[in-house]
């Protein structure tokens, strides 16, 4: 539901959503089917590795990157915005933001965990992790703080042109020094973690859910 493009040259990247929703293209079903299956192999992989890298691609890349959410910015789309630069919200119509896994006995890796904290505040971000409450993007207590326009893609394209008139050499430092502790969890043995997971989405409560 996603589209990419990018400006000047290929300095900056812009991530807009193409339908009704912000989403991080992964399916919390197959988590189920693999937890039925017991397959902890393919739990470790999607959870793990696809849906963990990809919903904090962003942070990575060394380039300037904005996003537009205009519509649902629901679980991995919450933390695909959260791992970008800059966000821009609609105004034009309420949508819905927030993370429904626990609902359904579907925890998140703590790469995940620690990205909402990293990027909201403390109280709120527990509350978003546990409650699991979905905010209208309306609402005063709404989870992400950005700017706000009736055409947001326009908004995130400004917010780009300014970016990209600067060096962005200074821009890359600071951007890499900011998520430093995020990607040094890459470096951890989460061989226990993987365990704990399994054992959890595979546990009859979290089947039954």
């Amino acid at each position: 539901n996603l589209k990419y493009s990018t400006t000047s040259a290929s300095r900056t990247v812009a991530c807009f959503y193409s339908s009704s929703t912000f989403c991080a293209g992964a399916d919390l079903s197959t988590v189920y089917q693999l937890s039925t299956a017991r397959q902890k192999a393919g739990i470790d992989k999607f959870v793990f590795e696809t849906l963990s890298r990809g919903m904090t691609a962003p942070m990575y890349c060394s380039k300037p990157v904005a996003c537009s959410l205009d519509g649902h910015t629901i679980a991995g789309g919450l933390m695909l915005a959260l791992s970008c630069d800059y966000i821009s919200i609609g105004k034009r119509k309420p949508f819905r933001i927030g993370i429904t896994g626990p609902i359904v006995g579907i925890p998140y890796p703590l790469k995940a965990v620690k990205l909402v904290q990293h990027q909201l505040d403390p109280q709120l971000a527990y509350r978003v992790l546990v409650d699991a409450n979905l905010y209208s993007s309306n609402d005063n207590d709404c989870p992400i703080r950005g700017e706000r326009s009736d055409t947001p893609d326009e908004l995130a394209r400004r917010w780009l042109m300014m970016i990209t008139a600067r060096p962005l050499r200074a821009f890359q430092t600071t951007k890499q020094k900011w998520w430093s502790d995020m990607i040094g969890l890459d470096a951890a043995d989460n061989e226990q973690e993987r365990k704990e997971y399994f054992d959890t989405v595979t546990s009859d409560e979290c089947l039954r859910a």
